[in-house]
């Protein structure tokens, strides 16, 4: 989530029952069969390369309430380490679909959306503990949480290595884990159904992540396949340009379901005014993607048009999140950050994690992460491209909303789902948003369309759904709606 404090800104079960496959890690000291320490480490090495392997343990109930077995570790991909945390299905472990999860920032920690969002488990009010989530996402998913990329949360980098700075090569290193990781670690879950999922700059992580599975999947035929089925992003930073467009929208008319427009028409006229040049130079940027260029484009933009509310949101002013709530701590805007920073500093948590001592701290954001990214222009481009890519490989793609959000608005995301340029464009624009319910009462509006984009009567799904009375993070705000918007959409449902 990070990218939103600066938008644009310048430069128990037996383990016998679980799916970890029985029989002693290669270079741990304890064997698995009996689950004699829960603390060991079980390393699975890959095929391919020595220096790829992941580390892994059980963890218990008291870490996360989670009434779900659950693992955390790291895969160590040469200079870097990924932490992840994972979670069985709590329906049908054996049958049900695996669902990556990552935040967004850039630098932003997965835990966030874990511990604050949609994670089995959730942080309770004092930062000393967490509580039973009952909309967890893990309900019928086996879901999986990771900090991406090396230098985020307790991902980390060996001394001296350079920051990640762009999506690119962090959906590389992604990769990779989840080959070794379905492959070596949970075989059972080689040819199950794989969806990526996320939110905010996951408009970027999430699209650029699922088009190098398909293209390695095509490359590389004999190696480990993922079985990507769809991607579904919320809020999502897909298109700067379309962002910073729906600003005028969002704040200056009653659209996201305000009794009145937040800004008065002198702010409104001086955004319109300046959002000509802004969506001029975010073209050039598109199309020149150099951190000069970029980075001009994203002073212009931030001058002329975002500043005028971002430059007001911190502790006691507003909140990017959600035009109408309070913004009660800096950068994040809700007391849970503070909360898991708390809670995953402390000596138990990082002892039962086996947090590695050059991790002298855990932090829910990497400004170091953030200023790399912002520093190669990667916050810059549009990711279009690779939804469109992702649309004509077959892979079903969910845009959902919640439309008090600023930072990543539904007026610009529409607008860019709207101008896309596709096979479906026609159709879908055709189209007008309808109502979804959720346990009888209107929860937001939907369109979607199928669409035949291969050599088969196969259809692929590209849908667009918003959510009321939610910001920027739908499952905190909607808990019971963003869970059967998952669920229709893991069981190809539709949501009228």
């Amino acid at each position: 989530m990070k990218i939103l404090s600066a938008l644009l800104l310048p430069a128990t079960v037996a383990l016998a029952s679980s799916q970890i496959p029985l029989g002693p890690p290669s270079d741990a000291g304890a064997s698995a069969e009996g689950d004699s320490d829960v603390h060991a480490f079980q390393v699975f090495q890959s095929d391919y390369s020595d220096a790829h392997s992941i580390r892994i343990r059980k963890q218990e109930e008291w870490l996360c309430e989670a009434r779900s077995t659950q693992y955390t570790g790291w895969l160590d991909v040469g200079t870097k380490h990924l932490f992840f945390w994972y979670f069985e299905s709590r329906t049908a472990p054996d049958q049900d679909p695996l669902v990556l999860w990552q935040t967004g920032g850039p630098g932003g920690s997965s835990m966030l959306g874990m511990l604050e969002e949609l994670g089995p488990c959730l942080i309770n009010e004092y930062g000393n503990g967490t509580v039973y989530n009952p909309y967890g996402w893990n309900q019928e998913a086996n879901l999986l949480f990771v900090d991406q990329p090396a230098g985020v949360g307790f991902s980390y980098l060996d001394e001296g290595e350079p920051v990640p700075d762009n999506s690119f090569d962090a959906a590389k290193d992604l990769h990779l884990f989840l080959q070794l990781f379905v492959s070596k670690v949970f075989p059972k879950l080689e040819h199950r159904d794989f969806h990526i999922t996320g939110e905010s700059y996951g408009g970027h992580y999430e699209p650029i992540l699922g088009a190098h599975i398909v293209s390695t999947n095509a490359l590389q035929p004999q190696r480990t396949q993922i079985n990507l089925k769809s991607v579904l992003v919320g809020n999502g930073y897909f298109s700067p340009l379309d962002t910073a467009f729906g600003y005028w929208e969002t704040l200056c008319t009653t659209n996201p379901g305000v009794a009145e427009p937040v800004f008065n028409a002198t702010r409104c006229d001086i955004m319109a005014e300046n959002l000509p040049r802004c969506l001029e130079l975010a073209r050039v940027c598109y199309n020149y993607p150099d951190p000069a260029i970029c980075g001009a484009a994203s002073e212009v933009c931030w001058n002329g048009v975002i500043v005028h509310y971002d430059g007001e949101s911190y502790k006691g002013g507003r909140n990017r999140f959600d035009i109408t709530a309070p913004c009660t701590v800096d950068e994040f805007c809700y007391p849970q950050a503070a909360a898991i920073q708390t809670y995953l500093n402390q000596k138990n948590v990082k002892e039962a994690l086996g947090v590695p001592p050059s991790i002298d701290r855990y932090n829910v954001s990497s400004d170091a992460v953030a200023m790399a990214f912002e520093l190669s222009a990667d916050r810059g481009i549009s990711t279009e491209p690779q939804v469109l890519y992702l649309l004509k490989s077959g892979i079903d793609f969910l845009v959902y909303q919640g439309n008090l959000d600023l930072a990543c608005n539904t007026a610009g995301n529409l607008k860019w789902a709207n101008n896309m340029p596709w096979k479906g464009q026609p159709e879908f624009n055709g189209k007008s948003l309808e109502p979804w319910y959720y346990e009888g009462k209107e929860a937001g509006k939907f369109k979607e369309v199928y669409i035949k984009t291969g050599d088969t009567s196969a259809r692929t799904r590209f849908s667009f759904l918003t959510v009321d009375g939610s910001g920027h993070m739908v499952p905190q705000d909607q808990p019971g709606p963003a869970l059967q918007m998952l669920t229709q959409w893991l069981k190809g449902g539709k949501f009228a």
